[in-house]
């Protein structure tokens, strides 16, 4: 549960300090975001079945995709002047599933990612 806490809080506040850069405070975000909550809830559900299964159908769209989004917040980020670490953490590990032939399997491929012990030097 703490990930999962610190990875969405992290999330939040990288998002805020992204639009925040546009003059949007962090009440406008919040709710903006809580509604995606909602949206992640129901592909939780989807991607558990697939793990699961062991079977990771690209039904909404690849990790090559994902890859592509990932580079473009780090780039936005960057350009801003905000702290791209977090994004560019989950792109390494995304890079390592593409780098393993998995670019054109949905994103709950991912979790072969987390199954393997972390690569450290």
């Amino acid at each position: 549960m703490l990930g999962f806490m610190w990875s969405v809080l992290n999330g939040f506040l990288h998002g805020v300090a992204l639009l925040g850069t546009a003059q949007v405070d962090a009440a406008t975000v919040a709710p903006f975001l809580s509604q995606g909550i909602g949206v992640m809830t129901e592909w939780m559900s989807a991607y558990a079945d697939q793990i699961d299964a062991g079977e990771y159908p690209a039904v909404d769209s690849t990790i090559d995709t994902h890859l592509a989004a990932m580079e473009h917040l780090i780039q936005e980020s960057e350009s801003l002047g905000i702290n791209a670490e977090l994004p560019r953490f989950v792109k390494t590990l995304t890079g390592r599933a593409v780098a393993g032939g998995r670019g054109g399997d949905g994103y709950a491929a991912m979790i072969e990612q987390f199954r393997k012990p972390a690569v450290t030097g």
